[in-house]
């Protein structure tokens, strides 16, 4: 643009952001007498945003990501740290793994799970039916290897 078009620094600069952001919906002007964009500038425009429509994308991805991580871990720090209460640690310890009653660390890390949003007491109860397919049929003793 700043070359080929005679644009100034901030006009090419708007066109590339332009570009990238629109998926390309910002053209270099067309040539006033015949009415057709340039052959070089559309060649240019076209792999410019073939390429560089993907990058940006990938580019924001990332930083989208940067910033959510800190709040998941913050969320998942406060669920963690924050005290059980009568009916979490009465629910975790007569429903969850174990059978005795007691809070095991398996019960507590099913629950901690829960508290975070990335266990359903669904998933768990159906994952909790098919160890116990796999239990019956002795299963986890055929595929450990006894050395």
């Amino acid at each position: 643009g700043i070359l080929s078009q005679g644009w100034d620094p901030i006009t090419a600069t708007h066109f590339a952001v332009s570009a990238l952001a629109t998926g390309g919906l910002t053209a270099p002007p067309v040539d006033p007498q015949t009415g057709i964009l340039p052959a070089g500038a559309a060649l240019f425009c076209g792999f410019y945003c073939l390429f560089g429509i993907p990058l940006m994308a990938l580019t924001l991805g990332i930083f989208a990501r940067v910033l959510v991580e800190g709040y998941i871990v913050e969320e998942e720090l406060a669920a963690i740290t924050r005290p059980l209460s009568r009916e979490e640690f009465l629910f975790a310890s007569k429903s969850l793994c174990s059978t005795d009653n007691a809070l095991h660390l398996s019960d507590y890390i099913v629950l901690q799970l829960m508290r975070q949003g990335k266990l359903s007491l669904e998933s768990f109860e159906f994952m909790k039916r098919r160890y116990q397919i796999l239990d019956q049929r002795r299963f986890w003793l055929k595929s450990v290897d006894p050395d």
